[in-house]
């Protein structure tokens, strides 16, 4: 049976991922990981804002984002990737930092 070159790259990708760190490879894996949780957070938070508090979503998410992936290696992403449970240190990090969080005010009526 032959097997395609297409079929053998992500065999190789993985295999010049675990030679080291460093390289092209590990960042792209690093910013796929990086969308990902960005994506996640974005997602679970968006349905648990309060309607008329106005914060940043992106920003917050970006933070924490770093906050989880600061001094990790690829091998520890992709390893071990973050779970719900430690996002949430971070995102309160993030929502100090960020700044206050705002209350629109109640509609006149």
């Amino acid at each position: 049976m032959r097997l395609s070159a297409l079929s053998l790259a992500p065999i190789a990708l993985l295999s010049l991922a675990a030679c080291g760190e460093g390289g092209a490879i590990d960042e792209n894996v690093k910013a796929t990981v990086r969308q990902s949780i960005v994506a996640s957070c974005a997602a679970t938070a968006e349905g648990q804002v309060p309607e008329g508090v106005n914060v940043d979503l992106n920003k917050v998410c970006d933070c924490a984002a770093d906050k989880l992936m600061a001094g990790k290696s690829v091998q520890d992403l992709v390893s071990n990737p973050p779970t719900s449970v430690e996002d949430l240190a971070p995102i309160k990090e993030c929502l100090k930092e960020i700044g206050p969080v705002t209350v629109a005010p109640p509609p006149e009526g």
